[in-house]
């Protein structure tokens, strides 16, 4: 299924507002995987009870693992929102404040201060949206280009072989270099989609064309051709990617 991908980026808080990417997709892309969860619905029926937050818990790796599986096969059955800590010794030393700032942070989505708590550790606060779009905070914004870099790799991977002959071995590619997708970092300030709906396909190339965006298009097919910013491209016989831009600058690998 083509599916485009919308990107804002808040480099102020460094909020990522994505549609597109999935649960899924954060989990099999992130590099550190969260240690703990504190699930920031207080009414969640998931997790463990922890009395000093009064929010429930998800401990351990594995735990957390069994979490996103859940949530990846839409069984959780409530609101998936969170924010990852390292050790539970410093979560039960957050103060009155501190926990009363992150229900607020929970019940609106948007922090009071910091959305990095120093408590916590934390490198993720992660939401889930209606009509499938992501809020997700990042301590660190290379594992969002992470995640993006290998959705763009499954999609891609997934329409060359679209309709393939069945006599024809399944083409395989090659990752996607984090230093080629950084390049649209500038745009992802305004708004970006990254249209597979309008991607083109020959025996050689597959092309993926971007255009400036806003909310408003976020879930509309029917972005303006007139904001065209560029194309991803990846090279079939060579095996590689190469961004070209509106305003004349390429990354090629």
């Amino acid at each position: 299924m083509k599916q485009s991908i919308y990107i804002h980026i808040d480099t102020t808080s460094n909020i990522v507002m994505t549609r597109g990417l999935q649960a899924a997709d954060f989990h099999t892309g992130i590099v550190h995987p969260p240690k703990n969860l504190l699930l920031l619905n207080p009414a969640s029926t998931y997790g463990d009870y922890e009395a000093h937050t009064g929010l429930k818990i998800v401990r351990g790796v594995d735990a957390v693992e069994q979490y996103a599986q859940i949530v990846a096969k839409q069984r959780l059955g409530e609101e998936n929102k969170w924010i990852d800590f390292s050790d539970l010794s410093m979560l039960r030393e957050l103060s009155p404040l501190e926990i009363s700032e992150l229900l607020y942070f929970g019940h609106t989505r948007t922090h009071l201060r910091s959305p990095f708590f120093y408590k916590l550790q934390n490198n993720f606060v992660y939401f889930d949206l209606p009509q499938r779009i992501s809020r997700i905070y990042y301590r660190y914004l290379d594992e969002f280009y992470r995640v993006l870099a290998g959705k763009i790799k499954r999609q891609t991977l997934e329409n060359l072989n679209d309709k393939r002959s069945f006599f024809k071995r399944p083409l395989s590619i090659a990752d996607l270099p984090l230093e080629v997708i950084k390049q649209i970092h500038d745009y992802t300030k305004e708004g970006i989609v990254l249209s597979f709906d309008q991607a083109t396909k020959d025996t050689h190339e597959f092309h993926l064309p971007l255009y400036l965006t806003d909310q408003e298009f976020a879930s509309s097919k029917e972005v303006p051709l007139e904001r065209y910013v560029g194309e991803l491209s990846y090279h079939i016989n060579s095996k590689n990617w190469s961004l070209t831009l509106a305003d004349s600058r390429v990354a090629f690998i």
